[in-house]
């Protein structure tokens, strides 16, 4: 392989912490120096370096519920191709204590896209829990039919944003120990869906991203990707980052997920001694809440 085809990383920032709300001024002055030294997730003692210089990243893949520091000044972003996973689930603070209102989440989106084009945004509706006490309102309606009135919402504003290049994806709750823990705690009445029900509800789900002009991707879900008119989705999409901004990457499944995962290979560039301050009751990275 030659240099001009040599295959260039995707950095991930992060899965691990919400870099852009909480660590932006770190995240910024790492970008900056151009690498990062950080401590393997698995073994503390040992550490690995990412090079971040400009030329030497085909794509940087930023995750958070709230983006407004990026809207405001991107900075060194500038220097990158950006791919945002922008997580937008407007549930009750009872499940998401300090996330930004729905509102100011659409505002948000509206100033980003005066920068970037709605085909760099992934719209996560991740994940489905379903319990009245986690809804934004209270209702007399069952928790499936609030989730898809909430779902629906969001598709009609995202349409009115101009949005309709973008990716919404879904999946629902996994229930590791930790977070079934959390959940128990919090006194939510969590209903889980048996698979039968959770393929109809996704399918309710593709019937209204459809109406809007949306297509709806799984998230390491097996199941729901035979839902009719679902397609299994890649967070991180090796082929999909390709067609956005030219370039090779790795479309080799990134073996550090979940089994199910279908995303492709990336560095990731936080760390769990940089702890997310939202506080969501069903966070995965989070094992301390």
């Amino acid at each position: 392989m030659t240099a001009q085809t040599k295959l260039k990383p995707v950095i991930s920032a992060s899965r691990r912490t919400d870099l852009p709300r909480f660590y932006y001024s770190w995240l910024q002055e790492t970008l900056r120096a151009g690498n990062v030294t950080l401590p393997n997730p698995l073994y503390r003692e040992k550490t690995y370096t990412v090079d971040l210089d400009p030329g030497n990243v085909h794509s940087l893949v930023l995750w958070s519920k709230d983006f407004s520091l990026v809207a405001q000044d991107p900075q060194y972003l500038e220097n990158y191709h950006l791919y945002f996973q922008y997580t937008v689930n407007h549930y009750s603070p009872v499940l998401e204590p300090h996330a930004p209102s729905y509102r100011e989440t659409l505002g948000v989106l509206e100033q980003l896209l005066g920068r970037y084009r709605p085909e760099q945004f992934n719209i996560r509706f991740d994940p489905i829990i379903l319990s009245d006490r986690g809804e934004p309102d209270l209702t007399k309606n069952k928790p499936e039919q609030a989730r898809l009135l909430v779902f629906d919402q969001l598709c009609r504003d995202l349409k009115t944003l101009g949005m309709t290049g973008c990716r919404i994806t879904t999946s629902f709750v996994q229930l590791y120990r930790h977070v079934a823990r959390r959940l128990a705690n919090s006194g939510l009445d969590l209903r889980q869906p048996d698979p039968d029900q959770q393929v109809r509800l996704a399918a309710h789900l593709v019937q209204i991203a459809s109406r809007h002009g949306f297509i709806l991707y799984s998230c390491s879900s097996p199941l729901l990707s035979g839902a009719a008119g679902i397609q299994p989705g890649h967070c991180i999409d090796g082929e999909l980052l390709e067609n956005l901004f030219g370039g090779r990457v790795s479309r080799a499944k990134d073996s550090g997920q979940r089994e199910a995962c279908g995303c492709s290979k990336s560095r990731d560039i936080g760390s769990y001694d940089q702890p997310c301050r939202f506080g969501c009751v069903y966070c995965y990275s989070c094992k301390t809440l």
